[in-house]
């Protein structure tokens, strides 16, 4: 998206300029998923400096129980926020003969050999070729057995192919339904999409991760909303009584949630050492419900293509055709087993665990 927004706003015989706005949009992404951890903790901490004692204390609820539920959301965003940056989504590794400049072949022959990707506050990931290469044969050895039927192929259209397939930009082999990442300039197993959030590809090792990320980040919001849902209508009613209602703002002018603008905040900070927990909740309350809705509506989107079998990438590049089959569409049941596994324990507790076939 980045090389086509550039490609129409700097022409081509513009290279010199467009290299250089690359080079800066790449030391700027791993800036992108420390705001998305920031933001995580930025809510967290709310509740226990503000609404711990607001909306759970003061109304007589259990601070035991609901300060247990904030922890174990958060400890479930931030886990799997930190597999989705620094575990391999699954890199296609070629033989030694086929290495490309991304891996030196020289360093593939050491056990230790690594390379670098993605990342988080300028922290690369570290992924071990010699494991990539061992998944990549797990891989093949598992698609292979995937056939299909040979005295069919005129009547029924395969989406996606179960056959090994070539890159043109990494000039080498790589498995089925793996894709090319122009990002990160790697051929990924199962690709699913390139997240800027996480910095990194969504793949065949780190989707699972992916998922249940969405879904704790929907299940934490939700929660929250839900819990300072009163209190938000009783402030904006009091508030509009107080002052009046106008569309963008009785006070301040920024809007119908009339939120002081910044410098105002600094300003009352000097002075009062804290923000007005008032103005915490019309901040906070809002960015919760746009997040869970927008969060449930993308979870809702993965677990369709997980129940037919596909990977995003798949699904939109599906042919719209009736007589389309998908190899390996194991049945609703066997792919949520084969991305989730069978046991509950994993999915609450996030236990590092792999997707199975």
């Amino acid at each position: 998206l980045s090389s086509a927004l550039l490609d129409t706003i700097i022409p081509c015989r513009h290279d010199s300029r467009r290299m250089r706005i690359n080079g800066f949009s790449s030391r700027l992404r791993p800036l992108i998923p420390c705001a998305g951890i920031t933001l995580t903790l930025l809510c967290v901490t709310s509740y226990f400096t503000t609404f711990r004692d607001t909306a759970v204390i003061k109304k007589g609820k259990s601070e035991t129980l609901h300060t247990s539920i904030v922890v174990w959301l958060a400890f479930n965003v931030l886990s799997h926020y930190l597999y989705c940056i620094y575990k391999s989504p699954g890199i296609v590794i070629p033989p030694k003969s086929e290495m490309t400049a991304n891996i030196n072949a020289s360093v593939a022959k050491r056990n230790d050999a690594v390379i670098k990707i993605g990342g988080c506050c300028f922290i690369q990931s570290r992924v071990n070729i010699n494991e990539e290469k061992k998944r990549c044969n797990f891989y093949k050895h598992c698609t292979t057995n995937v056939k299909i039927e040979e005295s069919s192929q005129n009547a029924v259209l395969y989406h996606p192919m179960p056959n090994d397939t070539f890159c043109h930009k990494c000039e080498i082999n790589r498995n089925a339904r793996s894709h090319h990442c122009r990002v990160c300039e790697v051929c990924v197993l199962e690709y699913d999409h390139h997240c800027p959030w996480i910095n990194g590809c969504i793949g065949y090792n780190n989707y699972r991760n992916f998922v249940l990320l969405i879904f704790y980040i929907m299940l934490g919001c939700w929660y929250g909303a839900c819990l300072l849902a009163l209190d938000f209508y009783a402030m904006m009613r009091e508030y509009s009584k107080l002052h009046g209602f106008k569309l963008m703002g009785p006070q301040y002018g920024t809007g119908i949630l009339d939120l002081p603008p910044p410098w105002t905040l600094l300003k009352d900070y000097r002075n009062t050492g804290k923000i007005d927990d008032d103005v915490i909740l019309r901040a906070v309350f809002p960015f919760l419900l746009f997040v869970s809705i927008c969060m449930f509506v993308f979870l809702l989107d993965h677990l369709l293509s997980i129940a037919k079998g596909f990977t995003t990438l798949e699904k939109k590049t599906r042919p719209d055709r009736n007589d389309v089959v998908n190899p390996f569409d194991l049945g609703i049941r066997k792919n949520f087993e084969r991305v989730f596994g069978s046991s509950l324990i994993n999915i609450i507790i996030p236990f590092p665990t792999h997707t199975q076939w």
